[in-house]
């Protein structure tokens, strides 16, 4: 039997709660057990919110057969439609989205094993990642809060 189909659980979705060393509060939360199909970013602040229905624009274009040397200057631009709302008390704000760049990543990665430049993401970094990712199993398990440090 393949390993890749005896792996253990397979998580449907999460919720996490991270209180940061300045005391501000991030919830996170995605799921894919409820059939519904949309990538959603809700930040909400004490000065505002920002709601945005992005998709993957480089992974729609890339399935589609499109790569970002056929056309630099356009490639990783979310449709206008699906721009952010920004609300304030100044009122609400469409916000540009930044043009993505994900083969940036790859060539930085590239060059980093090439030994001509840094990794594009550092080890402790995802030695980082790991440690909430970790946290986050440990506390559904035990249904408990717990620290990280670092």
């Amino acid at each position: 039997m393949p390993l890749y189909l005896d792996a253990g659980r397979t998580d449907s979705g999460f919720f996490v709660t991270i209180v940061h060393r300045n005391g501000v509060k991030s919830h996170v939360s995605a799921t894919k057990s409820n059939r519904l199909v949309a990538r959603e970013m809700r930040l909400l602040g004490s000065d505002g919110s920002y709601v945005s229905q992005q998709s993957d624009v480089q992974a729609v274009a890339a399935i589609a057969g499109r790569r970002p040397a056929d056309d630099p200057a356009a490639w990783g631009y979310e449709d206008e439609s699906r721009w952010g709302t920004l609300t304030t008390a100044a009122g609400q704000f469409r916000v540009p989205s930044e043009q993505g760049a994900y083969q940036a990543y790859y060539e930085q990665f590239a060059l980093a094993v090439a030994g001509k430049g840094p990794e594009p993401v550092p080890g402790t970094e995802g030695v980082h990642t790991l440690e909430v990712l970790d946290a986050a199993r440990l506390s559904d398990a035990e249904r408990r809060s717990v620290d990280i440090e670092g």
